[in-house]
């Protein structure tokens, strides 16, 4: 389980919740909305949506053994167009019925090209919800990741029997950041514990994932154990470096004054205390 990954997914879609013309259909996760079968694109959803996954996820080689990066982070957004979408509207200034796709404050009627139009349209509602949303929760999905490295959409149409359907893939690779290993990874402000936050601010069930979150990442140990784990070294490898604990010293073991001399340098003394 990668914990950025989840509230990668978790505050695009409640960036994206009300602020496109999906309105509150905004979907984590969702398998199957579309698909194909003998017939073509099949989408499931009759009502507009966004689908928020992410995908695959690569991380460079770590020669430290470390097992919390996230590296790249593929974020997909599916949405797509059925005429089954289509509501019948009353048109302001002929009183005529019209069918229609796109916003109420447009008398635009359903045509050829409007499907198109319409997820062109979408899309571009999704990328600046997330790109320049202003409430909390795109904050932090932004703040989640160091860098967009690539982004591509992919479209896919078909007719099924009379019915026209189509659908864009919207692909995002993200330069994540690492998931915490231990509380003191996740000081207050900080990405994760923002988002921590945002869903103690939730409804019921946000609230116990938020605490189920919490209870995965283990209490900061003693220095020593910490210094291993930020190091990704066994005990006796950090005592090869001289890291490691020395033989038969505990708290009350006290250093002598030593003499170092480094050449081309005057003599230094230095002291150090335990």
């Amino acid at each position: 389980m990668s914990l950025l990954r989840i509230a990668l997914r978790m505050t695009a879609v409640k960036a994206l919740f009300g602020n496109t013309m999906a309105g509150e259909n905004v979907l984590d996760s969702e398998i199957g909305i579309l698909g194909e079968d003998d017939d073509g694109l099949n989408i499931v959803s009759k009502k507009p949506f966004i689908a928020v996954y992410t995908d695959e996820a690569e991380v460079s080689p770590d020669p430290q053994r470390m097992f919390h990066g996230n590296g790249s982070v593929i974020l997909a957004i599916e949405y797509g167009y059925t005429s089954q979408m289509s509501e019948i509207r009353i048109d302001p200034d002929t009183g005529e019925e019209y069918e229609a796709i796109l916003p109420d404050a447009y008398t635009i009627p359903v045509t050829a090209r409007m499907p198109e139009i319409y997820l062109d349209v979408l899309g571009r509602q999704i990328r600046d919800a997330l790109a320049t949303g202003t409430s909390e929760a795109a904050k932090i999905f932004r703040s989640l990741f160091l860098s967009v490295s690539s982004g591509k959409c992919e479209r896919a149409a078909s007719d099924r029997n009379g019915e026209r359907v189509a659908a864009h893939r919207m692909t995002f690779i993200l330069t994540a950041l690492p998931d915490p290993q231990v509380e003191g990874d996740v000081p207050a402000n900080a990405p994760m514990a923002r988002f921590f936050e945002l869903l103690d601010a939730g409804d019921a069930v946000d609230q116990n994932l938020a605490t189920l979150f919490r209870d995965l990442i283990p209490a900061t140990p003693d220095d020593l154990e910490h210094s291993r784990l930020r190091v990704g070294q066994t005990l006796e490898e950090l005592r090869a470096l001289g890291l490691g604990p020395i033989s038969g010293a505990d708290d009350t073991s006290e250093f002598e004054t030593v003499d170092i001399t480094i050449e081309g340098s005057q003599d230094t003394e230095v002291t150090a205390d335990v």
